[in-house]
């Protein structure tokens, strides 16, 4: 199949070739109304010239040309540069640092050199032009003609506005603070420049180049009012515009996010709430700088939390979930080089945990009503994930991903390899991948034979989970449990229905004078200091400890 570049067309009632391309799709409501800009090459007998073409089902303008290797030459290059300008709508807008802003000024200022300086004209036009761009970037004229390089302002226009005496006409007019005249002045100029790169920035960026094209154009008129004159001398302001560099590409707040993920591999349920509302909220806050992270300061960070704190979030859910999710993105962001710093670090909301509102254990009799119930259960999750808990202390989501091939005999203790499960799990953290010896109670059960009877695989969850970053299978066993034991009246809104037999463990633990580490060990907890790291317990010590625990033995029929 051979691919047909669009050819150029002619324009009723002109000779000249005519750029005339149709508006991809995924770009035309976007860009409906927009002003193209473009620079088309110069050709033999003919200068180069600007063009500024309004987007609409088509793009169209005139190359001003019949002769076929120059509408050849004029419409690659159009074609080349309006391409570029598509992928920056594409990609969205993007910051630009300060230096970055003064180069792009400087090409104007060369935009205007270079055009001008072989034949500069009078220096009246350049007195003109510089009193224009005064009077505009001092606010004391909101709308003044636009500045292109295809055409200067006259004196006689100038003279019309502001008087005779130029500097005295528009000292005598009152400074104000109000730029808006700078967008009608020198919105054409920061057009061609960002267009000529390829670019589309944020509005705070247009506002500074506004502010530095208008210098820079200025500038140029000083330089071209001596040519006019006869002095051809170096401007030394020349030599005050660095290189542009281009930014490097934009990263905008879902790619992070997506590469945070995909290098840390952080439990489907973190995925899950995470991508959720809190990075939901944080987009809608941030606006356009959700598409590129540079932009983001920590004023955006502080800004955003009180619009959460504002919502009545907890003071936990707000440090733990919402300003957890930004510091642990943008530390990576930091990490890879991605961010100079990190703009959620140190950003919390204040506030203390309010007494009365803390996590309780179970006490006791409910431990032993909830295992009376479950007892009298015949579906698998209901009837061993809350006698598993009591048990062992563990989460409830460690046990829910059990298999039978990880409930095992080690140097003849019986034990539960808690580990991620085989078909996509997760867990915690590091620390909670443990051995767990099984309590006698379990065994008195029946847990054992319940395990035989399952065989090698999942123990709590028929099916096998999907795609990775997906809620795993299991989650809705733990779910699902919880559910059932509220509807079974343990509506304690400060007791969690699956944590607090966990809670339960913790404290019993103490009462029968289990040494913390011991626990620790058991339950997976993360244990203060540097110690822990270094401190490895026998199977057989953590053995003895579990069978401590008094599982309160429930009614039997």
């Amino acid at each position: 199949m051979v691919l047909r570049m669009a050819r150029p067309t002619t324009r009723e009632n002109s000779s000249s070739a005519q750029f005339r391309e149709r508006v991809p799709a995924d770009l035309k409501e976007r860009i409906r109304g927009k002003i193209i800009h473009l620079e088309l090459p110069a050709i033999v007998g003919q200068p180069a010239f600007s063009v500024a073409a309004t987007a609409g089902e088509f793009l169209k303008f005139s190359l001003r040309t019949r002769d076929p290797s120059a509408i050849s030459h004029r419409y690659a290059a159009a074609k080349a540069q309006v391409e570029k300008q598509y992928a920056a709508f594409r990609n969205g807008p993007v910051g630009l640092t300060h230096k970055q802003i003064v180069a792009l000024s400087g090409e104007v200022y060369s935009l205007y050199v270079e055009r001008f300086a072989e034949n500069p004209g009078s220096s009246d036009q350049w007195a003109a032009f510089k009193a224009f761009n005064r009077a505009v970037s001092e606010g004391r004229l909101l709308i003044a003609p636009p500045a292109t390089p295809d055409g200067v302002d006259t004196i006689a226009a100038a003279e019309q506005k502001f008087g005779p005496g130029l500097t005295a006409g528009i000292d005598a007019l009152p400074r104000s603070s109000d730029l808006s005249g700078m967008e009608r002045r020198f919105g054409w100029l920061v057009g061609w420049v960002l267009n000529k790169h390829g670019l589309l920035v944020d509005a705070e960026t247009r506002t500074r180049l506004l502010l530095h094209v208008g210098s820079a154009a200025t500038d140029a008129a000083w330089h071209l009012k001596r040519n006019a004159v006869g002095d051809y001398s170096p401007d030394p302001k020349a030599d005050r515009f660095p290189k542009f560099e281009a930014p490097a590409e934009a990263v905008s707040i879902d790619v992070l996010f997506e590469r945070w993920k995909a290098e840390t591999k952080p439990a489907a349920s973190t995925i899950s709430t995470w991508k959720g509302r809190p990075l939901g909220s944080l987009k809608e806050h941030l606006g356009d700088r959700a598409g590129d992270i540079r932009l983001i300061s920590p004023d955006d960070i502080i800004g955003w939390k009180d619009k959460i704190v504002a919502r009545g979030l907890t003071v936990k859910s707000i440090n733990g979930t919402y300003l957890g999710m930004a510091g642990a993105i943008f530390s990576y962001a930091v990490d890879n080089r991605l961010l100079p710093s990190n703009p959620a670090l140190g950003v919390k909301a204040a506030g203390r945990a309010k007494a009365g509102t803390s996590k309780l254990p179970y006490e006791t009799a409910e431990v032993r009503a909830l295992l009376n119930l479950a007892r009298n259960e015949t579906r698998a999750t209901r009837r061993w994930l809350p006698w598993l808990a009591a048990c062992t202390g563990a989460r409830i989501g460690e046990l829910a991903q059990l298999w039978g091939n990880r409930v095992t005999m080690i140097d003849g203790i019986p034990v539960l390899r808690i580990a991620p499960a085989e078909d996509g799990g997760s867990l915690k953290n590091i620390g909670s991948e443990r051995d767990v010896p099984i309590h006698p109670a379990l065994i008195k059960e029946g847990f054992l034979e319940f395990v035989k009877a399952k065989g090698n695989g999942p123990l709590f969850y028929r099916r096998t989970s999907g795609a990775p970053g997906r809620r795993h299978a299991s989650s809705s066993a733990a779910n699902q449990l919880s559910s059932w034991i509220r509807e079974q009246g343990f509506t304690d809104p400060r007791k969690a229905p699956n944590h607090a037999l966990r809670h339960w463990f913790k404290s019993v633990a103490v009462e029968v004078d289990i040494k913390d580490s011991v626990a620790d060990a058991i339950q997976g907890h993360k244990a203060r200091g540097e110690a822990h790291r270094y401190r490895h317990f026998k199977l057989d010590v953590l053995a003895a400890a579990v069978a401590k625990i008094p599982i309160p033995e429930p009614d039997r029929e």
